[in-house]
């Protein structure tokens, strides 16, 4: 299965006890809907390999505790210790889960409204009401508002940002 084709939610943090249950650590807030999940995708040498869930519940705000069929002891479990963690656009569709987050956009290529280059995102910085993407240009690093106002597109398929952005900004000598 292909990456392209499925939403990163997060990684697998550590084991929990001795029953093969794993802490997940999502990249944004833990969504209600995750309990509706039948099944992740994990990713084992670059594949994603689908994993059925016998249980899950949710630990804090970015955290979950889940027990996946197959692992049944913590030894089988601490492999994937590390892993990043998936589900399909289906899946994400299906639980309605924000998947419009700027946080999965690190290395996306970054173009103003006339097409032109920018740069390349280098982090994304989540400060409440004012959330920021750090771009690296041959100029040197900017930080520019991740507005939904500002953004034209963002194609996740071809990795790119299509931003309306103020004239001259990048000018900055």
């Amino acid at each position: 299965m292909k990456k392209d084709d499925h939403y990163a939610l997060g990684s697998l943090l550590k084991t929990s006890g001795i029953k093969g249950e794993i802490i997940l650590k999502f990249t944004n807030d833990c969504p209600e809907e995750i309990q509706k999940l039948e099944s992740i995708f994990i990713d084992v040498d670059n594949k994603l390999v689908p994993f059925f869930i016998e249980e899950i519940r949710p630990k804090s705000a970015n955290t979950a505790t889940v027990k996946l069929e197959r692992l049944d002891d913590e030894i089988k479990s601490s492999e994937f210790v590390g892993a990043d963690f998936y589900i399909s656009y289906d899946q994400v569709k299906e639980l309605q889960i924000e998947s419009d987050e700027y946080i999965d956009v690190v290395g996306y290529c970054v173009f103003n409204q006339n097409k032109q280059f920018i740069g390349e995102v280098l982090e994304f910085i989540d400060i409440p009401e004012n959330p920021l993407l750090s771009i690296q240009s041959e100029k040197g690093e900017f930080l520019i508002p991740a507005k939904d106002e500002l953004i034209i597109e963002i194609n996740d398929l071809a990795k790119e940002i299509h931003l309306t952005v103020a004239e001259g900004l990048f000018d900055i000598d």
